[in-house]
């Protein structure tokens, strides 16, 4: 199966070639086209996060490890929900670090525990799931930036099932879920609905 190095070098090169297109297209400028780059290369390692020993799975659980970590720490410093004021700095520090170790453990048993490699993250459902979220979060980006991040978010995702099954000569990433019909029927609805939001936000630019 190709291995993390691989689908990050496949998603950066088609991520660059396809942003390069639309921006000439377009006229995207820096800031949309680094969205977009970035949705589509994370979008190429979405799909291992099922796999409890990938690269994308402990990338998951730092990465939550330390906007928890950031959170806590400037609602320390700006004296935030602590009724007795802000805690000294060694505190603050203490109270970062312990919110890292508590977020970066509870994402990745939680994604362990409830995720079976090649499962619902590798079915054709999840590339449009996961564009919805770009799309809804760069909303207020304008119009051709939420282009650009829905069709580069899917496309990293899409790059990703391909390549697997290609490798494995075996269609099984390409399923539209899973045997379950009601996992599928509601992994199916959820996209619809996060895709629809994404479309009637009323925090959107366009």
């Amino acid at each position: 199966m190709p291995n993390f190095l691989f689908h990050l070098g496949a998603s950066a090169v088609t991520s660059a070639v396809t942003v390069a297109a639309i921006d000439a297209t377009l006229g995207l400028g820096n800031t949309a086209s680094t969205l977009a780059f970035l949705a589509g290369v994370s979008g190429g390692l979405l799909p291992d996060l099922d796999s409890d020993q990938s690269h994308p799975l402990r990338l998951s659980g730092l990465a939550a490890g330390f906007g928890a970590a950031g959170a806590v720490y400037g609602l320390a410093e700006s004296g935030g929900p602590f009724p007795i004021g802000p805690p000294d700095p060694l505190n603050a520090w203490l109270l970062a670090f312990g919110a890292f170790l508590l977020f970066n453990t509870l994402v990745v048993r939680f994604l362990r525990k409830h995720t079976v490699h090649r499962g619902l993250f590798h079915s054709l459902a999840v590339p449009f799931l996961y564009a919805g979220v770009w799309a809804i979060a760069v909303s207020g980006l304008g119009r051709k930036t939420v282009f650009a991040v829905w069709t580069l978010a899917a496309l990293g995702v899409m790059t990703h099932l391909v390549l697997d099954a290609a490798k494995s000569l075996s269609p099984n990433p390409l399923k539209l879920a899973t045997k379950d019909i009601a996992a599928s029927t509601r992994l199916w609805l959820v996209t619809a609905l996060v895709n629809l939001l994404a479309l009637a936000n009323p925090f959107a630019v366009y």
